[in-house]
């Protein structure tokens, strides 16, 4: 299984502290092969790790996100149609145009994004769109990877994670913060499904299944 993971989930989950623990998971028990974007290494600033903590907020998370950098694997191939068709569309910057056309080229394939944004403008393109029928149950939304890590981890080693760097992600944080673990993750579900209708049928059902 190849996994594309954008710079906003990376950050993120640097930022709560458990990118370090998420990539090994996705590498030791899915046995994944790990893609981020290209664009991660100088947009954050990754070679000057001072500059890279004061952009991330921590040295720890600059830390984890060089770590994450030298994990992932260079992406060779891509959808040339899908890339194309991509190109200057309104909300999908050049990175995440970049994901979903390698993203495309594959089967066994899930792109992990927090771009809201681009997955509505993915669904705003209408199903018949050459990138949004590649894409069909691809992807997987940030609130959908933190419902999986609470299942598979446990829920107070994420709330922790989450609560502990609000500014992270503040609609995250709001799904956590003073809420049980049934009650958290209904939240999360809720926005998946908000969610779902707006981006063309690209959400994965069950993003994380194939992991055993």
């Amino acid at each position: 299984m190849k996994v594309f993971v954008d710079n906003d989930i990376a950050v993120k989950l640097a930022q709560w502290g458990l990118l370090q623990r998420f990539s090994q998971h996705l590498i030791k028990q899915g046995s994944a092969e790990l893609h981020g974007v290209h664009t991660l290494r100088y947009k954050f600033k990754l070679d000057q790790i001072d500059k890279a903590a004061a952009l991330v907020g921590s040295m720890n998370a600059a830390r984890d996100l060089v770590a994450f950098a030298t994990l992932c694997k260079p992406v060779k191939s891509h959808d040339a149609a899908v890339a194309a068709a991509l190109t200057e569309v309104p909300n999908i910057d050049a990175g995440e145009a970049a994901l979903f056309a390698a993203a495309a080229h594959f089967d066994a394939v899930l792109v992990d994004t927090g771009d809201k944004k681009a997955l509505r403008a993915l669904g705003g393109l209408g199903v018949g769109h050459v990138a949004s029928a590649a894409l069909v149950g691809k992807v997987a939304c940030l609130e959908q990877t933190m419902h999986y890590l609470v299942g598979r981890w446990t829920f107070q080693s994420v709330h922790d994670a989450v609560v502990k760097v609000p500014d992270a992600d503040r609609a995250t944080h709001s799904c956590f913060k003073g809420n049980p673990e049934s009650a958290a993750l209904a939240a999360l579900e809720a926005k998946v499904q908000e969610l779902r209708p707006q981006c063309g049928g690209v959400l994965c059902d069950q993003p994380f299944s194939w992991i055993p």
